[in-house]
C-alpha cells in the first residue's frame, strides 16, 4: 500500500498541512467546511494516522534560559504529571519572536505536538499564533491580556510580604535588587516592594531600585558591593531571586559587615541554594514544582478559555532577617 502523508492530503483538499493538521488534532479551530474538504481528501487517499506516533504525546517545555536554577523543580513537576499521563516532554530554548514565530510553527506542526508550555511571556499577538497550531498555558509568565490558560503566584502580595519582613525586623534603608522590567514578575514585586514601604511610611530611594539585565551573580555582586561601600548604605535588601540574595551574602561579608544586625536579606523562590548558603537566607516560597506539574494538567485539560490559577506562597524565616 502506498504511505500518504499529510502533505499530499493539503494538496488534494486545496488547504496548508498545517490546517490539515488542525484537523487531525484541534478540529474545534477548523470551519465545518474547511473539515469536509479535509476529511474527504483523508478518505479519497485513503490516509490514516498513526495511532501509536509518540508525538501525538509529546509536550514541548519553553524555557528562557537553562543556567537559572529556578527552572529546575518546575521541570520536575512537569516531568512528573507529563510521566503519570504517559507524555514525553522536550525542552527548548528557542527565543519565539516576530522574526522566529512561522519557524517554530512549521516546527512544531511537523512535530504535530499535543501542546506547548510556556515559561517566558509572549506578546498576545505571538500567543494567537501559537494558540492556532496547538494547545498553550502560560507558567510562571504570563500575558494578563490573554485569554489561553496560565498558572502563576501573587507576586504583588509575596513581595509586600516579603518587603514587610524586612521592616519588621527593625530596617528602614530597603534596596531591592530586580531583573529585567520586560517580566511579569519584576514589575509586580517592585509592585509589592513599593507598597510596603509606603505603607510603613519610609522613603524610598531610587538609587537603591536596581534592576539588572538578568538574574546573575556575577552581575549582582560588583553591584551591591559598590552600595555597601558607599557612605549612605541600605540596611537591608529584598532579591527578586534567591541567586541575588547569594550575592548580598558574599558582598555582605566582604566588608565584614553582620547579617542580619548591619544587614538583612530576603530571597525569592526558596531555591536550595537559600538553604545551603550560610548564613542561611530568608525568602519568599514559590511552590515550583507543583506549577510545572499543574501545567501539564491544564494542558490535558485546556479548551483555550481563560483559566488563570495562582497558587499560594509562603514566607520562610531563616539567619538573613
Amino acid at each position: 500500500m502506498v504511505k500518504i502523508n499529510a502533505y499530499q492530503v493539503a494538496r488534494k483538499a486545496h488547504v496548508s498541512p498545517a490546517t490539515v493538521s488542525r484537523v487531525l488534532n484541534h478540529r474545534s479551530k477548523v470551519s465545518i467546511e474547511t473539515a469536509k474538504k479535509v476529511d474527504e481528501a483523508i478518505d479519497s487517499l485513503n490516509f490514516r494516522v498513526n495511532e501509536d506516533d509518540d508525538n501525538k504525546h509529546l509536550i514541548i517545555v519553553s524555557v528562557p534560559e537553562l543556567t537559572n536554577i529556578f527552572y529546575t523543580e518546575i521541570l520536575e513537576g512537569s516531568k512528573g504529571a507529563a510521566n503519570a499521563a504517559n507524555f514525553k516532554l522536550l525542552i527548548d530554548q528557542t527565543e519565539i519572536t516576530d522574526e522566529t514565530i512561522n519557524g517554530f510553527v512549521s516546527y512544531i506542526d511537523e512535530l504535530r505536538v499535543y501542546g506547548i508550555i510556556l515559561l517566558n511571556q509572549l506578546p498576545t499577538k505571538l500567543l494567537n499564533v501559537l494558540s492556532k497550531h496547538t494547545r498553550v498555558v502560560q507558567c510562571c509568565e504570563y500575558n494578563i491580556e490573554s485569554n489561553l490558560p496560565a498558572i502563576s503566584i501573587d507576586d504583588y502580595a509575596a513581595a509586600k510580604l516579603a518587603t514587610e519582613q524586612l521592616i519588621s525586623s527593625g530596617k528602614n534603608k530597603i534596596a531591592i535588587l530586580n531583573g529585567p522590567h520586560s517580566f511579569k514578575y519584576s514589575r509586580e514585586r517592585e509592585r509589592g516592594f513599593l507598597k510596603a514601604l509606603s505603607e510603613n511610611h519610609l522613603n524610598y530611594n531610587e538609587d537603591w531600585n536596581m534592576e539588572l539585565p538578568a538574574i546573575s551573580y556575577d552581575i549582582a555582586y560588583p553591584i551591591v558591593s559598590q552600595m555597601l561601600n558607599s557612605f549612605n548604605r541600605p540596611n537591608a535588601f529584598f532579591c527578586v531571586s534567591d541567586t541575588l540574595g547569594a550575592a548580598v551574602i558574599s558582598a555582605t561579608r566582604k566588608y565584614n559587615l553582620k547579617i542580619p544586625e548591619d544587614i538583612s536579606v530576603i530571597g525569592f523562590d526558596n531555591t536550595v541554594l537559600s538553604k545551603i548558603i550560610s548564613p542561611s537566607l530568608s525568602t519568599i516560597n514559590q511552590p515550583k514544582f507543583q506549577e510545572g506539574y499543574t501545567a501539564v494538567e491544564l494542558l490535558r485539560k485546556s479548551d483555550h478559555r481563560k483559566n488563570h490559577l495562582f497558587l499560594k506562597t509562603e514566607l520562610i524565616v531563616r539567619e538573613t532577617t
